[in-house]
């Protein structure tokens, strides 16, 4: 599905407006990108935003919580957004008609909260509960521990919180870190589907056109960590994340990226499955992404094994992320097109796909990419691109992060 042209307005108040009219479909979906996610949470204080997010939708201008949920139910949105560690988001997908009504109630969510001081328990005990929910999922949990570990502070704060700092809360702090943190200088709009561009140029104007404050200060970036952490569980497997830098969104060697992680892992014939699993049988899962958390780009790899092999499906893992460099096939490097491609053109048929696409592309880049520079850009990858990335940020130190009954260690 070819998209139309991309169209882009800045607001004075500093406020930009992306949008992507798509031929052929009746839905329409809208992506707002606001405020400094986890990264400005107050000190000892992480997880205040996934607090504050689920605050801001208990009631906004004159309607309390139940009329304003219900409002959007009755619109057909299929919500999406939370809190992340760069940013806030808000949106989600619905009938075209329906578009410019959701608008103006996030206007209000936005600009006009009410935050209600009776929902704040109820929001931080979803808080909570949501930490409760991660030892029922160690992959999950042993990313967050391996983000924390690796990232800098505050790039690694878990967005999920930390039980102390959660209960430690209160609902004063919330609504001074509304104040300081939602303004529209900086914040993104960004719209894809059955949509209008000069439609939606004058609602937006017209609901945000007001909504100032001074944007926000960057977060210092600090070194990242490499070394081993143990975290010890009495579990029955051994939980293994591994992670090494790689590239952000702005790099040459950005799409290169992409397709070095799906040459580890881009399915049951990449290296990390053929090597660590079929060949050896060392454990049940494994796999990498490629993975940009704020400033930072990095290479993630995962693998669940048991006490007894959980070592040496670490090395073969280990052993595999470096000798990328030596050599890549092209039969290796047509497969992970063929899947990059499929993710895209998946994307291109789903308007809240472009919505979000076009809105971290603006924060990031500065500028939108469309569906066809991206497939040029996937199309045009060879095997001396992949092996130049592979090269530059061949991996030397690693921070491995463990979760179980057993610590592990790395050859010297």
């Amino acid at each position: 599905m070819r998209s139309e042209s991309i169209r882009i307005h800045k607001f004075s108040n500093g406020l930009t407006l992306v949008v992507e009219p798509m031929t052929e479909v009746s839905s329409a979906a809208f992506t707002i990108l606001a405020g400094g996610g986890v990264v400005l949470d107050p000190p000892s204080r992480t997880g205040a935003a996934t607090v504050l997010h689920e605050l801001m939708y208990r009631g906004a201008g004159d309607m309390d919580n139940r009329m304003l949920n219900e409002a959007l139910d009755n619109l057909g949105l299929h919500r999406q957004g939370g809190a992340s560690t760069s940013y806030f988001s808000f949106g989600g997908a619905l009938i075209a008609d329906n578009l410019i009504e959701a608008i103006r109630l996030h206007a209000d969510v936005l600009l006009r909260p009410t935050l209600p001081a009776e929902d704040f328990e109820l929001c931080r005990e979803l808080a909570l509960q949501g930490l409760d929910s991660l030892d029922d999922d160690p992959r999950q949990k042993i990313s967050l521990l391996a983000q924390e570990s690796y990232l800098p502070y505050p790039f690694g704060r878990p967005v999920s919180g930390k039980r102390d700092e959660l209960k430690a809360i209160t609902h004063d702090e919330i609504k001074n870190y509304w104040r300081k943190t939602f303004v529209g200088d900086g914040a993104i709009f960004a719209a894809a589907g059955k949509v209008d561009f000069e439609q939606l140029k004058d609602v937006v104007g017209e609901l945000c056109g007001s909504w100032n404050g001074d944007p926000n200060s960057k977060s210092e970036q600090g070194p990242c960590q490499t070394g081993m952490f143990h975290h010890g569980n009495q579990g029955a497997q051994v939980h293994v994340a591994v992670m090494y830098p790689s590239v952000a969104h702005q790099s040459e060697h950005y799409y290169a990226a992409l397709a070095a992680a799906s040459v580890l892992s881009g399915g049951m014939g990449s290296r990390l499955f053929t090597e660590v699993r079929e060949k050896r049988g060392l454990c049940y899962a494994v796999g990498a992404s490629h993975r940009i958390v704020g400033p930072f780009g990095l290479m993630q790899c995962y693998l669940g094994s048991t006490p007894d092999n959980a070592q040496e499906a670490l090395d073969v893992t280990l052993e595999q992320c470096q000798k990328l460099s030596e050599g890549i096939e092209q039969d290796e490097l047509d497969r992970a097109k063929v899947g990059l491609r499929a993710s895209l053109i998946m994307q291109g048929e789903s308007s809240s796909s472009r919505a979000s696409g076009c809105a971290r592309d603006m924060l990031f880049l500065g500028r939108v990419r469309s569906l066809e520079e991206i497939e040029q850009a996937i199309q045009s990858l060879t095997v001396d691109d992949v092996l130049a990335y592979a090269r530059a940020y061949q991996p030397k130190q690693f921070s491995i992060i463990t979760l179980g009954p057993v610590e592990l260690s790395v050859k010297s």
